[in-house]
């Protein structure tokens, strides 16, 4: 009878025992005790880490836009990159680098910003369109929110819409990036907000 208790706890023992000798292995390959396993350890360590960091998904950043806003997934899609497009313009290249690699797809997206042209400016014949195309040549801020208004324009998107874009972006990116990206997204902002 004793025998039939003590087989189930040799047995139990035997496999913790195995798990934590296998557990205390990949600690010393850490540890720089075993070359071959560090270098794989190192490697998947390194890819949770990286997972764990962002969640940024941008297919549900483009459908969270589309729901919200009652938009098209294209036009949502152009609007997102018109905004990451913006950003970029106020980054420095180090800056951009850095919020790319954060934001997994961010330059592939950036295709989908609308392209400019004379002839996409607005048809509006009044004073204060002509004006604004006018600063535009002499500000480069001006002409960046004077850009994002005419792509949003080019995407059949009301300019008002510019703000909503930025706030369900910024929810977004509040909920699933690390404190890196939100600062990068909100420098690359620059005042938009006031300027529009």
């Amino acid at each position: 009878m004793k025998r039939f208790i003590l087989a189930p706890a040799l047995l139990t023992l035997t496999c913790f025992t195995h798990s934590a000798h296998a557990n205390i292995s990949e600690l010393k390959g850490l540890l720089g005790d075993k070359k071959a396993d560090t270098t794989v350890t190192t490697s998947s360590l390194t890819q949770m880490a990286t997972s764990a960091a962002s969640n940024i998904d941008l297919a549900s950043l483009v459908s969270a836009v589309s729901g919200n806003l009652n938009v098209s997934n294209e036009q949502s899609q152009g609007g997102i990159a018109s905004v990451m497009n913006y950003v970029q313009s106020n980054l420095s290249n180090g800056e951009y680098s850095q919020l790319a690699k954060n934001i997994p797809g961010l330059d592939g997206l950036l295709d989908d910003v609308p392209a400019l042209s004379d002839s996409s400016a607005p048809n509006s014949s009044s004073s204060l369109s002509g004006l604004l195309n006018k600063a535009s040549e002499y500000s480069s801020t001006v002409k960046s929110v004077n850009d994002l208004k005419q792509q949003f324009e080019a995407l059949g998107l009301s300019t008002d819409m510019i703000a909503s874009f930025v706030s369900i972006i910024s929810t977004y990116l509040n909920v699933n990036a690390d404190s890196e990206t939100q600062a990068l997204f909100k420098s690359g902002l620059d005042n938009l907000l006031t300027a529009l």
